[in-house]
């Protein structure tokens, strides 16, 4: 999630921003506030964001300011990658219409904000010890709006000792930093994790933590990352970047980290930048390796070396009423990458974690201005069931495969609430339709069948 950047709250697509507003008022992302702004005046952005529901009026204004970065477009070229180098060729596996996709994630356990005498919560990271033991890293994060306690804007952790089925708030703080971090198992032993600290002169610090637990890490050295050249599809430079996601190479280190787009205006079209090091402390962007596509990457990537041995890019994504997860891999160390397959839901902030008896973890969040952010751990499964995912302003509308009526519930995740009963049911062939209204949808997903799979 964002690390620093204010008013930054996806009404139009997901909702999920490290910084929230009022449990009661509905909220504008950045770039729709000002596009209000500019159409309707400051006065109508300000009754927007202070109203407890939205007139019809204001559903109007905000549908004329969606959050889409060229909305149904099929992706590009890096910015100075081309087809088959590091910065791929943009390919998004179709994601830009709304076909019938195989649901391969199924929910295994979730958590909401403002609960257990945390704040808000964001931006999981999770991590194997050598007992077998997970723990997953969050931020508890705040946001002045949101009349939130217990926020202390430090990295905290929860625990698993079943795979990831359940978990265990742990006290205390994990990592004294203010933004999220990455986590991984140092080759040499131990533990190694990154985030942000402040710079000079508007260029943040990159600094490397270390454990020799897996519990409590202690800061070490870092560098100022410069990111002017690392530009998006429209030529913009990046300039604060979010989350870095880390991975060792035969190099050093790779990593990934998504522009800010601080002081941007709409539409976004968010490029993820590669950044460097050959030893884990100094780093430099690597501007040809730039994934900079003709849509918005709305949060931080994932970059992990799954158990096959290949590298994993996956990256949230807008293409306007289409919120997908495009994933792509590398076998040469990220020098190359596939095209993208895509998921049906954007899973924003996501973390991988593939486990010893063949489990395969995806960590994710998520946010709702009513309540807050996310924590959700959910599991590979088989693709029994499909389903496609169209999201606007104020409603969601599924089409699944595979499945009965019966077997479809619509759960916003975030409020820990069960919304089916508000949701509306049809067929559209031998498939069954779900339509689900509120004015805030992002945070709402089906669970299908058994396995609870996810959309």
């Amino acid at each position: 999630m964002l690390r620093k950047i204010t008013a930054v709250i996806f009404v139009a697509s997901f909702g999920i921003a490290s910084i929230h507003g009022s449990a009661q008022a509905v909220f504008l992302d950045a770039q729709q506030r000002a596009c209000i702004t500019k159409k309707y005046g400051a006065k109508a952005a300000a009754a927007i964001v202070s109203a407890k529901k939205l007139t019809a009026a204001q559903i109007k204004q905000v549908k004329a300011c969606p959050v889409t970065s060229s909305a149904g477009s099929s992706g590009g070229t890096g910015s100075t990658g081309s087809a088959g180098s590091s910065g791929g060729t943009g390919s998004t596996g179709g994601a830009g219409s709304s076909s019938l996709t195989p649901l391969t994630w199924g929910l295994m356990w979730s958590a909401g904000s403002n609960q257990s005498g945390l704040g808000n919560v964001s931006d999981p990271a999770l991590l194997r010890l050598a007992d077998g033991t997970l723990r997953m890293f969050f931020k508890n994060g705040n946001e002045p709006q949101i009349p939130i306690s217990g926020f202390d804007n430090k990295i905290h952790s929860y625990v698993s000792s079943d795979d990831g089925a359940s978990w265990t708030l742990e006290s205390g703080v994990r990592i004294d930093v203010g933004s999220p971090v990455t986590v991984r198992v140092a080759e040499a032993g131990g533990y190694e994790a990154w985030g942000w600290a402040p710079g000079s002169g508007g260029v943040d610090r990159m600094v490397r933590f270390t454990s020799t637990t897996g519990r409590d890490f202690t800061s070490g050295s870092g560098s100022l990352v410069p990111t002017t050249s690392c530009k998006n599809a429209d030529g913009k430079s990046a300039g604060f970047l979010g989350d870095p996601q880390v991975e060792k190479v035969a190099g050093g280190y790779l990593a990934y980290a998504h522009d800010l787009a601080a002081g941007q205006s709409p539409p976004f079209k968010r490029q993820a930048c590669k950044i460097t090091s050959s030893d884990g402390t100094n780093w430099t962007i690597d501007s040809g390796g730039t994934f900079a596509l003709s849509h918005d990457i709305q949060t931080n990537p994932e970059l992990y070396r799954n158990s096959s041995g290949q590298l994993e890019l996956w990256f949230p994504s807008d293409k306007g009423n289409i919120k997908t997860t495009e994933i792509r891999t590398s076998t040469n160390d990220g020098v190359t990458w596939s095209a993208a397959t895509t998921l049906s839901w954007i899973a924003p902030d996501p973390d991988r974690l593939d486990l010893p008896n063949g489990t395969s973890l995806l960590a994710f969040g998520g946010f709702d201005s009513r309540i807050g952010g996310l924590l959700a751990v959910s599991k590979k499964i088989a693709g029994t069931y499909s389903a496609s995912r169209d999201e606007k302003v104020d409603q969601v509308t599924w089409v699944v495969s595979g499945a009965t009526r019966s077997e479809i519930k619509v759960k916003n995740l975030c409020r820990g609430r069960d919304e089916t009963a508000n949701a509306t049911f049809g067929t559209s062939g031998s498939n069954v339709t779900v339509t689900f209204k509120d004015s805030t949808v992002g945070c709402a997903f089906i669970v299908v069948g058994a396995s609870q799979a996810l959309s």
